[in-house]
């Protein structure tokens, strides 16, 4: 049986990895005095890196150390020297400033120093109560070991307004406070084992910032996890963000307020990953009770003397006060545009398939009614409205008309009708273009007010049928006013239903022909056609 194609996604990340070793080649090399690299033991420990999940060969932290150390332990035999290779990989991509998380390089190179390597080696760590709760959404998602992905519907990306707003969290203005204060660089404490200032330089920086000394290590993983700084073995240094944040990019500081957020939260961090991420995909506002329903008490990490609900809505106000949660009704909470935008990335960054829609002013018809067809309700709260603010009614009356013809879309025809009735303009000139439309006509002619002419036309009655279809499909009865209505010309109706061709008419002959809007009807529509068994 032949094995499967690589995927391109696959492919791309192969070719990644190795213009990686080709680089890190060329680093050694360039050392003095030069360092061998095993390349075969280089190879392994990015494939298995690749292997286990990872987005780029510069991602590192020291859970993926763990996590390889695993994957070797598990083997019979491992390439020769992979420890060392290990650390010069280390080395290299923090000389270079090319290890993309934020995390610590001292700590990072001092656990691939001390992890036990040897196969046969110590069984796998216990799964942590909030991995658990973890797996079924991230099995949904795609990004999990089990289950059928079950795809999102697409998002509305946040406006530039709305990521504008993360330059005001106050955490992460402190962060870049920082950043300005430590300017090209400052050293590291050479005494401690984690990354910290100096403690003459946490002193003068406490002052710059008017905080107390001790907060000032919080700032600067803050300032970290934001990309405005980042550090090597020995320094503190300007990170990715810094230029893009001092130039005032909305979309940069979003970036950076996303990446930070978990640090923001404090020890909180999974929790409100998880929060979160529910959030956004159901999209509707949930009270701490039905987000610990959702994932279980292991939720709430860690003692809970008042109950995991206590706990879930302490870490919801954090998210409020760092603006990616807001407050809805009694007792609810919904996610915000900078709290999509963090999911966004996130998932994305993890290998979820999340997709976005245009930005609202350059949204067509088309992915205005899908998304009210599929979309989160965050998204589709008065969405129509939003969108037809954007642009000339008329031009907007045409556009949503064009995108509701397909035959089988009588919801979208429904729904189209009552957004253009509610826009309160002369769209006469764009409606008489559509009367004698075979699908939309109907609908043209009760938006211009003619719908009161007998029902034999077809465009009259192919809009009776998609509002008769609408009711069948969710269970409801016909209108009861329809019976007196209809029953002077119950002959023409239902003949003009069957020739129609439109693809409920048959269903709705059945409906008639049992009795549903009276005796008058149900004869006729028993002579059109034969009741269905």
């Amino acid at each position: 049986m032949p094995s499967e194609r690589p995927t391109l996604g696959e492919h791309i990340m192969t070719e990644r990895i190795l213009s990686a070793v080709d680089e890190c080649l060329d680093w050694a090399l360039g050392l003095d005095p030069p360092v061998a690299v095993d390349v075969d033991a280089l190879l392994f420990l990015l494939m298995t890196h690749r292997d286990a999940g990872a987005p780029d060969p510069g991602d590192w932290t020291t859970a993926d150390v763990h996590d390889i150390a695993r994957t070797v332990r598990d083997w019979d035999r491992v390439p020769d020297r992979l420890r060392d290779t290990w650390l010069t990989w280390c080395d290299h991509l923090v000389d270079r400033g090319g290890l993309l998380s934020c995390e610590s390089p001292r700590r990072l190179r001092a656990a691939i120093a001390a992890v036990d390597l040897t196969p046969g080696g110590r069984a796998a760590d216990p799964v942590e109560p909030a991995d658990e709760a973890a797996l079924p959404l991230l099995n949904r998602l795609g990004v999990g070991e089990d289950g059928d992905p079950d795809p999102l519907p697409p998002i509305l990306p946040a406006a530039p307004e709305d990521l504008a707003a993360a330059r005001a969290c106050p955490p992460l203005a402190e962060a870049a406070r920082l950043a300005a204060w430590v300017g090209e660089g400052r050293p590291l404490d050479p005494a401690l084992p984690h990354d910290a200032l100096a403690r003459e330089d946490t002193d003068s920086a406490a002052d710059a910032l008017g905080v107390a000394p001790q907060e000032v290590h919080r700032i600067l993983r803050v300032a970290r996890e934001a990309g405005l700084l980042r550090s090597t073995y020995t320094r503190v240094l300007p990170g990715r963000a810094a230029r893009a944040w001092a130039a005032g990019d909305p979309g940069a500081a979003a970036d950076a307020w996303a990446d930070a957020l978990l640090a923001m939260t404090g020890s909180r961090g999974m929790t409100a990953f998880l929060l979160l991420t529910d959030l956004f995909v159901c999209g509707r506002p949930r009270t701490p009770e039905q987000l610990v329903e959702v994932y279980g008490p292991g939720v709430a990490l860690g003692r809970c003397p008042d109950g995991p609900a206590d706990h879930v809505r302490s870490v919801l106000d954090t998210l409020v006060a760092l603006g990616a949660v807001e407050r809805v009704g009694t007792g609810g909470f919904r996610v915000t545009r900078l709290g999509d935008h963090f999911a966004v990335r996130q998932l994305r960054h993890s290998g979820a398939d999340v997709r976005l829609t245009p930005p609202l002013e350059r949204m067509e018809a088309e992915h205005v009614l899908a998304l009210l067809e599929r979309g989160r309700p965050v998204d589709t709260e008065d969405l129509m409205a939003r969108w037809t603010a954007t642009r000339d009614a008329r031009d907007a009356a045409r556009e949503l008309l064009d995108a509701s013809a397909e035959p089988r879309a009588w919801h979208r025809r429904n729904l189209v009708a009552a957004a253009l009735a509610d826009l309160r303009a002369d769209l006469t000139p764009v409606l008489r273009m559509y009367v004698h439309h075979p699908v939309l006509g109907g609908w043209a002619r009760r938006l211009r007010g003619t719908h009161t002419e007998p029902p034999t036309s077809h465009q009259v009655v192919w809009a009776v049928l998609d509002s008769y279809a609408i009711l069948v499909e969710s269970g409801r009865p016909l209108p009861d006013r329809d019976r007196e209505r209809y029953a002077g010309c119950a002959e023409q109706l239902t003949r003009t239903m069957w020739l129609t061709g439109h693809p409920a008419a048959e269903t709705v002959l059945d409906r008639l022909a049992d009795g549903a809007l009276g005796e008058p009807l149900a004869e006729a529509a028993r002579r059109v056609r034969p009741v269905s068994c």
